[in-house]
């Protein structure tokens, strides 16, 4: 009986783990409506223009503005909604931000300071 009550927690405990990473992937809902969305082979959000502002690792994207997202639903670019930093690099609000496909910062535009 030990080991049935056991492997029932340890499926549930998959369960939600699977169910979870489903969540940070981004769909359609963050698309302002009407705009012209794209989508990956695999059903995944490639790209539109943003309803409203949007969090996605600790970037904030503009709203109104497009965003896009690699085929692996990391970000690729937005504009961003307000100042940032990036390691050392900082990165001006209202400006494009844009990364490579492993996360790492590609561009931005830095403050005129």
């Amino acid at each position: 009986m030990k080991i049935i009550k056991f492997l029932f927690s340890q499926g549930l405990v998959i369960t939600f783990l699977l169910a979870g990473f489903n969540v940070f992937a981004a769909d359609q809902s963050i698309c302002h409506s009407g705009a012209k969305i794209l989508l990956d082979n695999n059903g995944s959000l490639r790209s539109c223009q943003l309803k409203s502002d949007y969090d996605v690792n600790s970037i904030q994207c503009k709203g109104n503005a497009p965003i896009n997202f690699y085929n692996n639903d990391h970000l690729e670019s937005c504009v961003l909604a307000k100042s940032t930093s990036i390691g050392m690099i900082k990165c001006q609000q209202n400006a494009l931000i844009s990364f490579f496909i492993d996360g790492k910062l590609k561009s931005c535009t830095t403050p005129d300071n």
